[in-house]
């Protein structure tokens, strides 16, 4: 939003969008064209049914018959609405000097559980990774900020960004060209066990001597990592790195 300086991130449920979309349409009626959900008959197929041979055998939406067409031409939108999951962003940033323009996700399996982090492109050549931790259940989420970079000298905007899980990278397209980053860096996290365990980094976890990428099949009985709540005490008790 340009009116009040800030960008958000919200998350939705597909069942809730179905159920948007298989509701009544919205449908202009009266003397004040009120928007009012439609009470008249749906022509078959329902607009927005993929063309199929399951739904009278048509293979294009060019075969759909007229009464579809003009029906989906006057009613374009729905009339409930999809609201995010716990009716609120899970990221929100107001009075900054940038917009988001571009999001990826990459769904990583911690110690503890799986989480979402979320690779958000400005449109001042920066990207913040965040990650999303449940509080008391997964639709109780918070932020976490765990890093924000640079990646344009330039302060042009991030028109698209992809992830590739097999080479962990992530890469970035500009008007000022492209560029690639890895999706972690544990060293940056410090040389201790209480600093890698306090930047909650779903990507990283202390192994015995450092801050390193965390991998769930691996069976070093000293991994310490906590995400959900980034409690050094418990993990990094029985460690003596300074």
């Amino acid at each position: 939003s340009n009116i009040f300086k800030g960008s958000a991130v919200c998350m939705y449920s597909m069942s809730d969008i179905r159920r948007v979309f298989l509701g009544p349409y919205a449908h202009r009626e009266g003397p004040t064209y009120q928007w009012v959900p439609f009470q008249g008959r749906v022509p078959y197929p329902r607009p927005g049914t993929c063309p199929s041979k399951t739904f009278g055998g048509f293979e294009s939406t060019k075969d759909f018959p007229d009464d579809v067409i003009t029906f989906a031409r006057s009613h374009p939108a729905m009339y409930n609405p999809a609201l995010p999951i716990n009716n609120r962003p899970i990221v929100i940033k107001t009075d900054v000097d940038y917009q988001f323009t571009q999001i990826v996700v990459d769904r990583v399996e911690a110690e503890d559980g799986q989480y979402d982090v979320m690779f958000i492109g400005t449109d001042v050549g920066t990207v913040l990774k965040v990650v999303s931790i449940p509080r008391e259940t997964w639709h109780d989420l918070e932020e976490v900020l765990l890093e924000e970079l640079a990646v344009l000298r330039e302060l042009t905007p991030i028109t698209t960004m992809a992830i590739s899980t097999k080479q962990q990278q992530l890469y970035t397209g500009s008007a000022a060209g492209v560029s690639q980053l890895p999706l972690h860096r544990c060293d940056v996290y410090g040389k201790a066990c209480a600093e890698c365990c306090l930047a909650r980094d779903p990507y990283c976890a202390w192994d015995g001597f450092s801050c390193s990428r965390y991998f769930p099949t691996a069976k070093r009985r000293s991994r310490r990592q906590d995400i959900r709540n980034g409690d050094p005490l418990t993990q990094c008790s029985d460690q003596h790195h300074k």
